[in-house]
């Protein structure tokens, strides 16, 4: 996640105008057809998929089949079929390869420079090395705190913290006056998590010039930022008891159950806490604590971007399916509770998002 919002100034997701169909589009008027394979890693997506496939065949009459695949264990399964050339059609780029970015025109077909693909899409550096794109985000959504309003208030916390002395004192309230787990950390995926919300800390350009100017662990700086905060919390028992055990899908329930007070997690959650408790006016979304140019900003990007195997015996199919499935067309952000990258898309669509995910 690389791009992220000023909840005072929240006109600067209003980009210039709605973008025309341009040169820089990914597919073009070729013939499309055959079949293609998908890997992704929703094991819980199948009936959105068999929407989005059924849309894609209106659209392409002379598509045969789409083929999907999945799997829990991501990283592992693609990285591991990724040493053959069969990995599928269509895949979710593992984000592992963010280490290695120069890796990524071994695996993948560019899709265009960042400045051309740039005015048509949102976040379009997830995936990308000396200026050449490699992967689009399938959707985005902001990245914040999600917190249980009665758990709080029951602490004594009247409001979200806006800075992370706030924050400490809110989840000592809690530990001292509620029976909830102050913050639950969800360690297996934490670096994922936080690494979205590094911009919230540093701005867009935060890892470019850390990694230059060699500060990136010194104090102040955004990762040494969330360092510090991970062992405060740690160490003064505001997290859960076994960190390493700990489970996403566990977590979501508790929070819904008043058993957890906070999370770091994505707004795709948000509808899914509230659902499994009968009070869904209890669960909201929070920017971190942290201010950047003296405002709070939530972070906003990908969490899964979608490239094409080089490798592909179809690929102008794959490139026609890639920017189908990226966008409102498709469904597939909407009905994941995010937004598609389309510019044009999040230009229009910009306020409702925002009031879905509970910022207003």
């Amino acid at each position: 996640m690389k791009r992220m919002i000023g909840l005072s100034l929240i006109a600067i997701l209003a980009l210039s105008g709605c973008a025309k169909k341009s040169e820089n589009e990914i597919s073009s008027n070729w013939k499309i057809g055959g079949e293609i394979t998908v890997v992704t890693d929703r094991t819980d997506a199948d009936e959105i998929f068999a929407q989005v496939e059924e849309k894609f065949k209106k659209k392409y009459p002379d598509v045969v089949d789409i083929k999907w695949e999945s799997s829990a264990d991501y990283d592992t399964h693609i990285t591991t079929r990724m040493n053959t050339k069969e990995y599928g059609d269509v895949l979710f780029i593992p984000f592992s390869l963010n280490a290695t970015p120069q890796e990524y025109s071994n695996y993948f077909v560019p899709l265009g420079k960042v400045e051309n693909l740039e005015k048509e899409y949102m976040d379009v550096t997830e995936a990308d090395y000396d200026s050449v794109v490699y992967g689009l985000p399938s959707r985005l959504n902001s990245l914040g705190v999600i917190y249980n309003k009665k758990v709080l208030k029951e602490a004594g916390v009247e409001a979200m913290p806006t800075t992370m002395e706030e924050m400490e004192v809110a989840l000592k309230k809690v530990k001292d006056n509620t029976d909830a787990i102050p913050y639950y950390t969800n360690y297996n995926t934490i670096l994922g998590i936080w690494g979205g919300a590094l911009t919230s800390f540093g701005g867009e350009q935060y890892r470019l010039k850390t990694l230059k100017a060699g500060t990136a662990f010194k104090e102040g700086q955004p990762m040494r930022e969330i360092m510090d905060f991970i062992y405060y919390v740690s160490s003064n028992g505001l997290i859960e008891e076994d960190p390493i055990t700990g489970d996403i899908a566990k977590s979501l329930q508790m929070l819904a159950d008043g058993k957890v007070a906070m999370i770091v997690s994505g707004s795709q959650d948000v509808p899914t806490i509230e659902n499994m408790n009968s009070d869904k006016d209890n669960i909201a979304i929070a920017p971190f604590p942290v201010k950047l140019n003296g405002d709070n900003a939530i972070a906003y990007g990908a969490d899964s971007v979608v490239g094409i195997n080089k490798n592909s015996r179809n690929i102008e199919t794959a490139k026609a399916f890639l920017e189908f499935f990226i966008s409102s067309e498709s469904g597939y952000a909407e009905e994941s509770n995010g937004i598609s990258p389309k510019n044009q898309i999040l230009q229009m669509n910009k306020r409702k998002y925002l009031e879905k995910i509970k910022l207003f």
